[in-house]
């Protein structure tokens, strides 16, 4: 009869083997990434993925140039935060609230560890970051048309009785039909093989077309990095070598006077021809953040100049198939203070207030998920951050 220190061997020998097949059975089936998002999310004590993970990835720095500080109004932080407002911030681990107001900076707050300086994951606001990329490269000749045929950059899709006829403005407004699933919890999808993988542009371009392009909406990761394909590659036609990210940085970054460099993470290092993960992962400052509301909000000028196009700006700001979504970004234009915000996974938000001359930026590691918005869309803590914006102006 086996002692009972055999026993145990034996049994500590069995689950070896068990995990052992376990990982190769992942390995070989494809989903090898499960370790790394294993290693990037649960062994670091997170559910997801955070606001902190650049680390976990390799990176490309988008340069800033010369600072253009933002101003200040006379009347900054005189009024607080109601304490209601306070203690749902503080409860959902926000790393900063900013309100600017006509221009200056009129509302200013972090919550530690978190500074003026931190850097946090944009996560889904970089989709439209993405659009306003594609925006300003048709301005540049470099991209035909916002309305190009995705063949234009991407024949894989020649012989797809979809894929043929879709655009990039309908992978923008999330109505293209490229077949995609989104979920950021489950460990093995296509989503998080998108996030953890090394090949981004695998991921999407194995994906085929489930649905007439233009006929439905579908909010998709897969859409945003398939147009993120689509600019790196136009931009390569154009000028061999130029990445998204230095493109980035000479059309937004260094023309807004953005007062930090940002970062891309890339699927994987540069020297193996890692790409920028275009539909989630910039970090940058809560104020460089609210830089791109400030433009929106003002139609694209920026001192004074056109940087971005209005009438591309006034577009992507209607709604499309739905009324809660445009080209990367959602709104609700019936609500009592109308609006238009980015957002990201975890609760990052750019909002504009148009009638009243606000952008407010809200970053942090959660969002409630439970609490749904009117339209059942956007987050109802987004109309709650809209009214205590405007409660600081009024």
């Amino acid at each position: 009869m086996a002692s009972i220190g055999q026993r145990v061997r034996q049994g500590v020998v069995g689950l070896c083997v068990l995990l052992l097949a376990a990982a190769l059975a992942l390995q070989f089936s494809g989903h090898g990434y499960f370790w790394r998002a294993l290693a990037s999310t649960y062994l670091q004590g997170h559910a997801t993925a955070h606001i902190d993970d650049a680390h976990d990835f390799a990176q490309r720095t988008i340069q800033a140039g010369d600072l253009q500080p933002w101003p200040e109004n006379p009347r900054k932080n005189q009024k607080p935060l109601d304490a209601a407002m306070l203690a749902y911030l503080q409860q959902h681990g926000t790393a900063a609230f900013v309100v600017a107001h006509q221009g200056a900076i009129l509302h200013e707050q972090y919550f530690a560890p978190y500074n003026a300086d931190s850097r946090t994951n944009s996560f889904s606001m970089a989709k439209t970051i993405t659009t306003l990329q594609v925006g300003l490269a048709v301005q540049q000749g470099v991209i035909s048309s916002f309305d190009a045929p995705l063949t234009e950059q991407i024949p894989e899709y020649a012989q797809d009785p979809r894929g043929q006829k879709a655009t990039v403005a309908q992978l923008s407004a999330m109505k293209s039909g490229h077949d995609w699933t989104e979920n950021y919890y489950l460990p093995l999808n296509v989503t998080t093989e998108l996030y953890y993988g090394l090949d981004a542009q695998d991921v999407v371009l194995r994906q085929g077309f489930e649905r007439e392009p233009g006929s439905a909406y579908e909010y998709s990761s897969g859409s945003t990095q398939l147009l993120g394909v689509f600019l790196k590659r136009a931009l390569a036609a154009k000028a061999p070598g130029l990445t998204i990210s230095e493109h980035l940085s000479r059309s937004l970054w260094k023309p807004l006077g953005m007062s930090h460099d940002a970062i891309y993470t890339l699927d994987r290092p540069e020297a193996e021809g890692g790409m920028e993960r275009t539909y989630c992962c910039i970090f940058a400052t809560a104020k460089d953040y609210a830089r791109i509301g400030q433009l929106l909000l003002q139609d694209g000028q920026w001192q004074g100049k056109p940087l971005l196009d209005k009438a591309f700006v006034e577009r992507i700001r209607q709604p499309d198939l739905v009324p809660f979504y445009g080209h990367s970004l959602w709104m609700d234009w019936q609500y009592k203070h109308p609006f238009y915000s980015l957002q990201g996974h975890q609760g990052q938000y750019v909002i504009v207030v148009p009638s009243k001359q606000l952008v407010v930026v809200r970053v942090g590691q959660f969002r409630n998920k439970k609490d749904k918005g009117p339209n059942g869309a956007i987050p109802a803590e987004v109309y709650r951050f809209v009214d205590q914006a405007v409660a600081l102006v009024e």
